[in-house]
Protein backbone atom coordinates (compact mmCIF):
# COMPACT_ATOMS: atom_id res chain seq x y z
CA UNK A 1 0.00 0.00 0.00
CA UNK A 2 1.08 3.37 -0.91
CA UNK A 3 2.45 5.65 1.96
CA UNK A 4 1.09 9.35 2.12
CA UNK A 5 2.64 12.85 3.50
CA UNK A 6 -0.92 13.79 4.52
CA UNK A 7 -3.49 11.41 6.38
CA UNK A 8 -6.99 12.58 6.87
CA UNK A 9 -9.07 10.65 9.29
CA UNK A 10 -12.91 10.35 10.06
CA UNK A 11 -13.92 10.10 13.45
CA UNK A 12 -16.45 7.81 14.29
CA UNK A 13 -16.66 4.13 13.48
CA UNK A 14 -13.04 4.57 12.35
CA UNK A 15 -10.69 5.90 15.52
CA UNK A 16 -13.31 5.38 17.46
CA UNK A 17 -15.88 2.31 18.05
CA UNK A 18 -19.21 4.09 17.77
CA UNK A 19 -21.10 2.69 15.38
CA UNK A 20 -23.04 0.64 18.19
CA UNK A 21 -23.07 3.39 20.12
CA UNK A 22 -24.50 5.22 17.54
CA UNK A 23 -27.27 2.33 16.68
CA UNK A 24 -28.73 2.20 20.43
CA UNK A 25 -29.00 6.32 20.44
CA UNK A 26 -30.77 6.55 17.45
CA UNK A 27 -33.06 3.31 18.09
CA UNK A 28 -34.26 4.53 21.47
CA UNK A 29 -34.83 7.99 20.12
CA UNK A 30 -37.06 6.60 18.03
CA UNK A 31 -38.88 4.49 20.31
CA UNK A 32 -38.70 7.56 22.68
CA UNK A 33 -41.08 9.21 19.95
CA UNK A 34 -43.11 6.08 19.29
CA UNK A 35 -41.11 5.09 16.07
CA UNK A 36 -40.65 1.59 15.28
CA UNK A 37 -37.08 1.54 14.76
CA UNK A 38 -35.92 -0.44 11.35
CA UNK A 39 -32.98 -3.10 11.16
CA UNK A 40 -30.00 -2.25 12.25
CA UNK A 41 -28.53 -2.11 8.58
CA UNK A 42 -31.17 0.38 7.92
CA UNK A 43 -30.40 2.29 10.86
CA UNK A 44 -26.72 2.88 9.75
CA UNK A 45 -27.38 4.71 6.61
CA UNK A 46 -28.78 7.42 9.12
CA UNK A 47 -26.27 7.24 11.87
CA UNK A 48 -25.23 11.40 11.11
CA UNK A 49 -28.15 12.08 8.68
CA UNK A 50 -31.17 11.74 10.87
CA UNK A 51 -33.15 14.06 8.92
CA UNK A 52 -33.09 11.97 5.95
CA UNK A 53 -35.38 9.27 8.72
CA UNK A 54 -38.40 10.73 6.55
CA UNK A 55 -37.62 7.92 3.79
CA UNK A 56 -38.26 5.32 5.92
CA UNK A 57 -42.07 7.21 7.34
CA UNK A 58 -40.49 9.70 10.53
CA UNK A 59 -42.82 12.57 10.46
CA UNK A 60 -40.62 15.30 9.56
CA UNK A 61 -42.50 18.04 11.96
CA UNK A 62 -40.47 15.65 15.18
CA UNK A 63 -36.94 16.56 13.42
CA UNK A 64 -36.00 19.16 15.51
CA UNK A 65 -37.62 17.22 18.95
CA UNK A 66 -35.60 14.45 17.74
CA UNK A 67 -32.49 15.90 17.42
CA UNK A 68 -32.16 17.55 20.64
CA UNK A 69 -33.08 13.96 22.06
CA UNK A 70 -30.42 12.53 19.91
CA UNK A 71 -28.07 15.78 21.34
CA UNK A 72 -28.19 14.99 24.74
CA UNK A 73 -27.60 10.75 24.23
CA UNK A 74 -24.49 11.27 21.99
CA UNK A 75 -22.51 13.99 24.20
CA UNK A 76 -23.29 11.88 27.21
CA UNK A 77 -21.65 8.46 25.27
CA UNK A 78 -20.03 9.23 22.59
CA UNK A 79 -16.85 11.10 24.10
CA UNK A 80 -16.05 7.72 26.14
CA UNK A 81 -16.58 5.71 23.40
CA UNK A 82 -13.13 3.38 23.15
CA UNK A 83 -10.95 3.73 20.58
CA UNK A 84 -10.13 0.90 17.88
CA UNK A 85 -7.71 -1.64 18.36
CA UNK A 86 -4.27 0.15 17.37
CA UNK A 87 -6.01 3.44 16.34
CA UNK A 88 -4.54 6.09 18.83
CA UNK A 89 -0.83 4.29 18.54
CA UNK A 90 -0.69 4.24 14.53
CA UNK A 91 -1.94 7.83 14.66
CA UNK A 92 1.20 8.61 17.31
CA UNK A 93 3.70 6.82 15.11
CA UNK A 94 2.34 8.27 11.79
CA UNK A 95 3.26 11.68 13.36
CA UNK A 96 6.31 10.83 15.01
CA UNK A 97 7.08 10.01 11.32
CA UNK A 98 6.48 14.02 10.36
CA UNK A 99 3.28 12.93 9.04
CA UNK A 100 0.15 15.77 8.19
CA UNK A 101 -2.82 14.45 10.10
CA UNK A 102 -6.62 16.00 10.40
CA UNK A 103 -9.13 14.62 11.61
CA UNK A 104 -12.41 15.40 9.31
CA UNK A 105 -15.92 14.33 10.99
CA UNK A 106 -19.18 14.88 9.66
CA UNK A 107 -20.58 15.19 13.65
CA UNK A 108 -21.74 18.92 15.04
CA UNK A 109 -18.94 20.58 16.67
CA UNK A 110 -21.19 20.08 19.79
CA UNK A 111 -20.30 16.63 19.74
CA UNK A 112 -17.40 16.49 17.99
CA UNK A 113 -15.33 18.93 19.93
CA UNK A 114 -16.11 16.36 23.26
CA UNK A 115 -15.19 13.22 21.77
CA UNK A 116 -11.67 14.66 20.10
CA UNK A 117 -10.62 16.54 24.12
CA UNK A 118 -12.02 13.12 26.14
CA UNK A 119 -9.84 11.01 23.79
CA UNK A 120 -6.89 13.97 23.72
CA UNK A 121 -7.13 13.95 20.07
CA UNK A 122 -6.14 17.44 19.48
CA UNK A 123 -2.56 16.46 20.55
CA UNK A 124 -1.99 14.04 17.47
CA UNK A 125 -4.48 15.92 14.95
CA UNK A 126 -3.00 19.46 13.43
CA UNK A 127 -6.97 20.54 12.23
CA UNK A 128 -9.84 18.99 13.33
CA UNK A 129 -12.79 19.97 11.06
CA UNK A 130 -16.66 19.21 12.37
CA UNK A 131 -19.64 18.77 10.02
CA UNK A 132 -20.80 22.07 11.40
CA UNK A 133 -17.63 23.88 10.14
CA UNK A 134 -18.73 23.39 6.50
CA UNK A 135 -21.33 24.01 4.00
CA UNK A 136 -22.28 20.90 3.16
CA UNK A 137 -21.45 17.64 4.40
CA UNK A 138 -20.06 13.96 3.50
CA UNK A 139 -20.35 13.05 0.61
CA UNK A 140 -19.62 16.42 -0.52
CA UNK A 141 -15.86 17.61 -0.93
CA UNK A 142 -16.13 20.45 1.69
CA UNK A 143 -14.85 19.22 4.41
CA UNK A 144 -11.85 17.11 3.03
CA UNK A 145 -11.39 20.59 1.28
CA UNK A 146 -11.37 22.72 4.51
CA UNK A 147 -8.56 20.07 6.13
CA UNK A 148 -6.33 20.10 3.23
CA UNK A 149 -6.44 23.71 2.96
CA UNK A 150 -6.00 24.53 6.61
CA UNK A 151 -3.16 22.61 6.66
CA UNK A 152 -1.72 24.46 3.54
CA UNK A 153 -1.22 21.58 1.56
CA UNK A 154 -1.27 22.88 -2.01
CA UNK A 155 -3.24 21.35 -4.54
CA UNK A 156 -0.02 19.78 -6.67
CA UNK A 157 0.30 17.52 -3.35
CA UNK A 158 -3.04 16.28 -3.21
CA UNK A 159 -1.75 13.14 -4.49
CA UNK A 160 -0.03 12.52 -1.64
CA UNK A 161 -2.91 13.01 0.45
CA UNK A 162 -5.47 10.44 1.63
CA UNK A 163 -9.06 10.04 3.83
CA UNK A 164 -9.42 7.17 5.83
CA UNK A 165 -13.31 6.50 6.89
CA UNK A 166 -15.27 3.59 7.20
CA UNK A 167 -18.61 4.55 4.94
CA UNK A 168 -19.47 4.83 1.61
CA UNK A 169 -19.66 8.87 2.13
CA UNK A 170 -15.90 8.59 3.39
CA UNK A 171 -14.96 7.24 -0.25
CA UNK A 172 -17.09 9.32 -2.01
CA UNK A 173 -16.03 12.43 -0.35
CA UNK A 174 -12.24 11.79 -0.77
CA UNK A 175 -13.11 11.24 -4.38
CA UNK A 176 -14.81 14.59 -4.84
CA UNK A 177 -12.08 16.24 -3.21
CA UNK A 178 -9.85 14.91 -5.83
CA UNK A 179 -7.61 12.60 -3.35
CA UNK A 180 -7.10 8.58 -2.47
CA UNK A 181 -9.33 6.77 0.06
CA UNK A 182 -8.77 4.16 2.43
CA UNK A 183 -11.66 2.19 3.81
CA UNK A 184 -11.25 0.57 7.00
CA UNK A 185 -13.37 -2.29 7.61
CA UNK A 186 -13.24 -4.16 10.65
CA UNK A 187 -14.34 -7.71 11.38
CA UNK A 188 -17.32 -5.97 13.49
CA UNK A 189 -18.02 -3.41 10.88
CA UNK A 190 -19.68 -6.79 8.54
CA UNK A 191 -22.67 -6.94 10.78
CA UNK A 192 -23.90 -3.81 9.65
CA UNK A 193 -22.17 -3.12 6.61
CA UNK A 194 -22.13 -5.05 3.60
CA UNK A 195 -18.53 -5.15 2.37
CA UNK A 196 -19.44 -6.03 -1.45
CA UNK A 197 -21.31 -3.28 -1.70
CA UNK A 198 -18.86 -0.74 -0.51
CA UNK A 199 -16.39 -1.93 -2.74
CA UNK A 200 -18.39 -1.08 -5.35
CA UNK A 201 -17.30 2.78 -4.33
CA UNK A 202 -13.96 1.92 -5.10
CA UNK A 203 -11.99 2.97 -2.61
CA UNK A 204 -7.92 3.58 -3.08
CA UNK A 205 -6.93 0.99 -0.88
CA UNK A 206 -9.11 -1.34 2.11
CA UNK A 207 -7.62 -2.44 5.50
CA UNK A 208 -9.17 -4.35 8.18
CA UNK A 209 -6.43 -3.30 10.88
CA UNK A 210 -5.14 -0.01 11.61
CA UNK A 211 -1.35 -1.15 11.82
CA UNK A 212 -1.89 -1.97 7.66
CA UNK A 213 -1.55 2.04 7.54
CA UNK A 214 2.27 1.76 8.99
CA UNK A 215 3.74 -0.88 5.83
Amino acid sequence: MKTYETYIFDLDGTITDTMTVWLDIIREALIHFDFTPPDNKTLARYSHNWRELSAIGFPEEKFDDLAQFIYVLANKLLPEADFHSGAYETLQKLKDQGKRIAIYSSMDRAMFAPAMEFRNLYALAEIAVAGTDIPKRKPHASGVLKALQDLYIPVASYNNAVYVGDKDTDILAAQNAGIDSILYFPASHGEIYDLNELKKFNPTYIITEWRELLV
